[in-house]
């Protein structure tokens, strides 16, 4: 009898050890991805703030267009206003493309 319960023991103890090792492996890989998610989240955070920059800048030369430079319209092909506006739109694609990386993690 005193076999029949050491075997039960060790097989609880086995159990047990064989649970926490999975918890753990779940835990780690959980840990994991909450890493990710936050360097994604971190690394958006500062492409939507380079895209910020961009359109303040986008409307200092639309600005100096008008203003300085004394021409009556601005439009998408105006030298200086398209390569900001290409800018942006390449900072925006970075950023949906993070955003997508992040619905695939969580």
């Amino acid at each position: 009898m005193d076999m029949s319960f050491l075997d039960k023991l060790q097989d609880t103890i086995d159990q047990g050890l064989k649970n926490s090792k999975e918890l753990f492996g779940k835990a780690k890989d959980k840990a994991k991805d909450l890493g990710e998610i936050g360097v994604i989240r971190f690394e958006m955070k500062q492409l939507e703030s380079q895209a910020e920059k961009l359109i303040a800048k986008l409307g200092s030369k639309v600005y100096e267009v008008i203003v300085v430079d004394e021409q009556k319209t601005v439009s998408a092909s105006t030298p200086g206003v398209k390569e900001i506006l290409n800018a942006v739109a390449g900072v925006r694609a970075e950023i949906e493309a993070k955003e997508e990386q992040l619905k695939n993690i969580e």
